[in-house]
């Protein structure tokens, strides 16, 4: 049990994070649309009370668990504190979402409800380091959870009706990401870690030649993230734009 804990059963294997990678993914992705389902019954089947209870039951769940294993790497692998603060975004977001949902913070669901989604879709797509081991251990199993109540959270939100992106609430959007690039790469400097956690100079796809990655990644991002709002909630964004009321946030009015 230690050793499955540490992670220090199994051997590193290719195969195995193939297998390990698709047959995970398509059990995460299974209980997204079946959650996604249960939040967009017709309230006469499934009552709004049970959806609540659901969602406040994943999320409780997702807070207890960030407890839980920060308490198993302090007692079994005798982890340092400062290694167990939410050094990525989607650490960070594994325990703000879940926060902002029960509370139900409408400002937090506009800064990281989308950011966090997204961190989740590319974590199962590209699982840096996650699934390379022979054995199932906890270490990947902690990675898989995580990331998972990032994508059922806003999901099951996005189905109920309770959170819908939108092209006026961008820039709340925007801030969010000065967030975690502000605990990524500021916050966690000042506790003396150094890596590379909001991936500015780990090598990702979206970079071009002679240009510095962290500005080609964020241009991405940002892009990726406009697109999204403005389709998730394509009429109401539309409407947005035809009224006029982005002058009103872009533009300054002379005197």
């Amino acid at each position: 049990m230690k050793d499955w804990i540490s992670g220090a059963l199994g051997e590193p294997a290719e195969q195995a994070y193939k297998a390990m990678h698709l047959i995970t993914t398509a059990i995460v992705l299974f209980f997204v649309i079946l959650f996604s389902i249960i939040a967009s019954i017709n309230e006469n089947k499934v009552s709004a009370k049970t959806k609540n209870i659901i969602l406040k039951s994943i999320c409780i769940f997702q807070l207890f668990f960030e407890v839980l294993w920060r308490v198993l790497y302090i007692t079994v692998n005798h982890s340092e504190a400062v290694a167990l603060y939410p050094m990525y975004p989607c650490n960070l977001g594994g325990i703000l979402i879940p926060i902002i949902s029960l509370l139900d913070l409408k400002v937090g669901k506009k800064m990281f409800y989308l950011f966090g989604f997204i961190g989740g879709v590319l974590t199962f797509i590209m699982p840096q380091g996650i699934f390379c081991s022979t054995v199932f251990s906890f270490p990947i199993l902690k990675s898989v959870l995580q990331h998972t109540g990032l994508l059922l959270i806003p999901t099951f939100e996005f189905f109920m009706k309770k959170y819908r992106p939108y092209a006026g609430d961008y820039l709340w959007l925007v801030l969010g990401c000065i967030v975690h690039t502000i605990n990524c790469e500021v916050i966690d400097r000042l506790l003396g870690l150094t890596g590379d956690y909001m991936y500015f100079r780990s090598g990702l796809p979206f970079v071009i030649k002679g240009v510095p990655s962290w500005l080609t990644i964020s241009a991405f991002a940002l892009i990726v993230f406009y697109v999204l709002t403005f389709v998730l909630s394509f009429k109401d964004s539309v409407e947005y734009y035809k009224s006029g009321k982005w002058k009103e946030k872009y533009i300054i009015k002379k005197k």
